[in-house]
């Protein structure tokens, strides 16, 4: 009974199991779901499109409201995702709404092993997908800023996610922005430091890891100590300085991204008009997957990185909220930061920048969680299931074959005039025929009887590979190419290339 039935189970002899193991294997299948995503891809890509054509993207963009402004960049997918790995593209902008499409197998009854696609929907952000709709969602920090008020706009996402870059072309944008609202001959001030671990380091000193110091002054404000203070007069002068305080960052190879920000960067810039805009570029949070490969160094830096993230994210989560406290003391990062998260009137954006890949899909969909906590939201965001329409093949050969079929092949063997048919006779039933049982329809020639055995067996394996062939056809890729995803984080190219379909 059932204690046999676990016992066959627990030793691995059940013949289910068996089977379903063999056929995986056969077609190159794998238990790593990052590696079935990309197996079943061509059918999860199919009802991606289609839910995109259902929903085409909205021109309205969702209006401002609370604190906290969040926008949503996910990047283009990089062509060594695409035509090494057969990544897909998970994340679809629709309106005010950003739909993560997690591909999953489930049984279903009737149905076996059927691909379902699941839609997270987060509501309530603003989607961005080119640098042009990046810079205009932040517009209205810069503006608040030339206005008298403090402003901070914050870079989060996963390692290789496009922070730095979107930053970069936000550091190109802002500056003349900036001098447009200000009074004629109005000087800028500019600091830049970067946090390591619990140190802080200048980056427009002359000198390498020169030490900046954070004290609190007796207006309570947070003050940076030991920074050299730069002032630039013109939108040339104060890119300059945002673009050589960029490039002495701190940066390491990881397996995610050749050349990865370890720290968190903070650009202050102090308006004449006791405004100001602070620029965060944060340092990636990593995963189990993104850390496999990392050094000991690396293992510690990521667990300081995803440290002072979480209290930044508790931090705007709770001012996002209306909470009574805020725990800024908890971080190096929110100290910093205090000003930005305590002042009432100060304006705060988050860029939440997401990958693509449908083997990121755990740390999108972490990245999405935050995001939509900050903007004070505290339900879970809404997934709705679609089961797709798998691609099957038709299994063909004798067993399928009705009697004009078997007949026909029959007047194609050179035997084949020495066998005779009942009039009821079919594919199914000869199949199951031993040669001795097979002579008796060839006038008891026992040879022709083997020869017809021997044919049919030979034609259904025929059959047999050729359906195996167009099975592993609709698969992303050959039986001996993805095992494992443990090998997508070990390297990554210097300078990823974009994936153009055309």
């Amino acid at each position: 009974g059932k204690s046999a039935h676990a016992g066959l189970k627990a030793t691995g002899q059940n013949p289910a199991h068996r089977i379903a193991a063999r056929d995986a294997a056969d077609l190159g299948e794998t238990n790593d779901k990052r590696c079935r995503r990309i197996e079943n891809g061509k059918v999860y890509s199919k009802g991606v499109q289609a839910f995109r054509d259902r929903t085409r993207r909205s021109q309205l963009r969702p209006k401002h409201q609370g604190l906290t402004k969040v926008l949503v960049r996910p990047r283009p997918l990089f062509e060594h995702e695409k035509l090494l790995r057969g990544e897909w593209d998970c994340v679809s902008c629709v309106g005010s709404s950003v739909v993560v499409h997690e591909g999953v197998e489930k049984v279903r009854a009737r149905q076996g092993c059927a691909k379902v696609l699941r839609n997270h929907t987060f509501n309530g952000v603003y989607p961005v997908v080119s640098n042009e709709e990046t810079y205009d969602g932040v517009q209205e920090l810069i503006q608040r800023a030339t206005e008298g008020q403090l402003t901070t706009l914050f870079m989060y996402g996963m390692t290789g996610s496009g922070k730095t870059y979107s930053m970069s072309q936000i550091h190109e944008r802002a500056p003349q922005q900036l001098f447009d609202g200000l009074e004629k001959n109005a000087t800028i001030v500019v600091f830049a430091y970067e946090l390591v671990g619990k140190n802080c380091y200048d980056l427009l000193s002359n000198e390498k890891k020169s030490p900046v110091l954070l004290r609190v002054g007796a207006d309570g404000m947070t003050h940076v100590s030991g920074a050299v203070e730069h002032n630039a007069s013109t939108p040339d002068e104060l890119s300059h300085l945002l673009l050589r305080a960029s490039t002495q960052r701190e940066t390491s190879a990881t397996g995610t991204n050749a050349a990865s920000s370890r720290t968190h960067a903070v650009y202050q810039l102090k308006l004449p008009n006791t405004g100001g805009l602070i620029m965060i570029d944060l340092a990636g949070n990593e995963g189990n997957i993104e850390t496999l490969y990392h050094t000991k160094q690396q293992m510690s830096e990521a667990a300081e990185i995803n440290s002072s993230l979480s209290t930044l994210k508790a931090c705007l989560h709770a001012r996002a909220t209306g909470a009574s406290y805020i725990p800024f003391r908890e971080s190096l990062l929110t100290r910093v930061l205090k000003d930005s998260l305590v002042d009432p009137t100060a304006t705060t954006a988050v860029l939440a920048c997401v990958s693509p890949a449908c083997s990121h899909l755990e740390r999108t969909l972490g990245t999405m969680r935050a995001a939509i906590q900050l903007t004070g939201q505290t339900c879970a965001p809404p997934v709705e299931e679609e089961t797709l329409k798998n691609e099957t093949v038709i299994v063909q050969g004798p067993k399928k074959w009705d009697r004009e079929t078997l007949s026909t092949w029959l007047q194609c063997q050179p035997f084949g005039d020495k066998v005779e048919l009942g009039p009821e006779m079919n594919g199914a039933q000869v199949m199951k025929f031993t040669a001795v049982r097979l002579a008796s329809m060839c006038g008891n020639d026992r040879e022709t009887g083997k020869k017809l055995f021997e044919a049919l067996r030979v034609e259904a394996k025929t059959f047999a590979k050729r359906d195996l062939e167009l099975r592993r056809n609709l698969k992303q890729h050959p039986k001996s190419f993805l095992t494992s995803s443990m090998s997508f984080s070990k390297s990554a190219p210097s300078k990823p290339v974009i994936f153009n379909p055309n």
